[in-house]
């Protein structure tokens, strides 16, 4: 059996997959099962307190993984572009795409 946990979006940064107060469910994973593409419900590097909804740019040859938002718009989301790429470790959960 698998683990959910329910997010409710903060921000517009994942539009136009998810908007502002949208409830989305992701399920807990091990770090060896995320792919590029993946949205992945991850720890903020250096605020370990917020949690942030990214997709999986790409991963890294050290396996680190490059985070964007989905907004168009480049300065709708802090993601790797700000921070740099993260630890698969941070990766909580990933939102299965229903």
């Amino acid at each position: 059996m698998s683990n959910t946990v329910d997010v409710r979006i903060q921000g517009d940064s994942m539009w136009p997959t998810f908007s502002n107060d949208d409830l989305v469910v992701f399920t807990s994973v091990n770090n060896t099962e995320l792919t590029k593409g993946d949205v992945v419900l991850a720890t903020h590097p250096f605020k370990p307190k917020v949690f942030l909804v990214k997709r999986i740019h790409r991963i890294e040859t050290d396996g680190r993984l490059f985070l964007i938002g989905d907004n168009p718009d480049p300065l709708a989301s802090e993601d790797s572009h700000n921070f740099g790429p993260v630890s698969p470790d941070a990766v909580h959960a990933k939102w299965n795409g229903e």
